[in-house]
């Protein structure tokens, strides 16, 4: 997993490997409790994010996931995170989430560097078979994102997990498999 864990860039993201240096940047940026709405948890406090990233990083450490800090590749200024996690290597299966990025950032194309490069890494450099994310199915935001970037709707897990509220929500899950990853490249993100 070692050789896999490492910077992706493009023109306009910079995905680095999360260290402990990055914890009070992403502190800085995680003060929006609207980013967090459909999170398992409230991370708007800066002690809350601190430890969740202590954990993300210790879980990388681990091998358990592979979490980056997300720098904006003009300003070098860190906006968020994301992982790859669940990795099964035997069968080749992959998630992307865990991902998060400053209010201020949403809507502002960053979400498709970040993906593009994610999934080139997962098909082109880790040779996986089906990558996957999941989200809230009440969180249309993330499915139409999930939508735009080609994953298709694998289905629903339901009654899956809390809330920070406490609700049990259904998590829907939705795939990109190796037969789909050339077309999409050449399609959605002709022109990154």
């Amino acid at each position: 997993m070692k050789d896999y864990y490492r910077t992706l860039s493009d023109d306009t993201v910079v995905l680095e490997p999360l260290t402990s240096d990055h914890i009070e940047s992403l502190k800085k940026v995680c003060g929006d409790g609207e980013i967090w709405r459909w999170f398992t948890a409230d991370l708007s406090q800066p002690d809350a994010m601190a430890k969740w990233m202590s954990q993300l990083l210790n879980e990388s450490k681990e091998g358990k996931k592979m979490t980056f800090a997300v720098k904006l590749q003009e300003t070098g200024q860190i906006i968020g995170s994301t992982s790859y996690g669940n990795i099964d290597w035997n069968e080749k299966n992959i998630e992307i989430g865990w991902t998060w990025i400053g209010g201020e950032f949403i809507g502002a194309g960053i979400n498709k560097h970040m993906k593009f490069l994610m999934l080139s890494h997962a098909f082109d450099t880790m040779d996986v078979e089906r990558l996957e994310l999941r989200t809230d199915e009440l969180n249309a935001r993330s499915r139409r994102a999930m939508e735009k970037i080609g994953a298709k709707h694998d289905g629903t897990l339901r009654n899956h997990r809390y809330t920070q509220g406490g609700r049990r929500r259904n998590t829907v899950i939705y795939g990109i498999i190796r037969n789909d990853w050339e077309e999409i490249r050449n399609t959605i993100f002709k022109d990154l």
